[in-house]
């Protein structure tokens, strides 16, 4: 199980410069090969090399968690199944949305309670304070945007849809059926966006 980490408060959606890595990790280079690529061709149009740095971390650690058919999908597939592969990338590598995934979006779903409340996720961080140290400590502007970060993900994908400011309607996301039916052999996380199921 990976460790609490609040890195994921500067993750941004990154819908193109996924697509840029992938693509270039699919071609065989290397990661220092792709970012120097990025940087020389400014793929991802930043300002600063700094930038493009921090920016390729983040991007490429999420791209990390795609095998060889999960990155042809993402190249190949429809805005849905890229918006869906991009939530699984962030729930891959963030333990605290993942862990809200589950124990919020997923529980609520499957107790028919199709809408959360802003107030759920302020719960679930103080629960998460009470069995983790690591949470406990971080600062309450951390918090603040920890709760910002998960909302932009989950409403980003489609699977969160606001209905009014504090109330947020859950629904599956709609995926291909053929990345549908590889997530349903192969990987249950992935395929569970679609069905909210156990």
């Amino acid at each position: 199980m990976l460790d609490y980490s609040a890195g994921f408060t500067s993750e941004g959606w990154f819908q193109n410069e996924m697509y840029i890595v992938l693509q270039l990790k699919k071609s065989g280079l290397s990661r220092k090969e792709i970012l120097n690529d990025i940087i020389e061709k400014n793929s991802f149009q930043m300002r600063s090399e700094s930038g493009i740095r921090k920016r390729f971390q983040m991007v490429y650690r999420r791209s990390e968690t795609f095998n060889d058919e999960l990155i042809q999908f993402y190249l190949m597939g429809s805005r849905h199944d890229q918006k869906a592969l991009l939530l699984y990338s962030y729930l891959r590598c963030y333990r605290i949305p993942y862990e809200f995934y589950l124990e919020v979006i997923k529980y609520n779903y499957l107790n028919n309670k199709a809408l959360i409340q802003t107030v759920e996720i302020d719960y679930f961080i103080e629960r998460k304070e009470t069995e983790s140290e690591i949470v406990a400590n971080w600062r309450p502007d951390t918090k603040k945007r920890l709760r910002s970060s998960i909302l932009l993900f989950f409403r980003e994908s489609g699977m969160l849809q606001k209905k009014d400011s504090v109330t947020y309607e859950i629904s599956p996301i709609h995926m291909s059926t053929k990345l549908k039916e590889y997530a349903k052999e192969y990987d249950k996380l992935l395929y569970s966006f679609s069905e909210l199921s156990r």
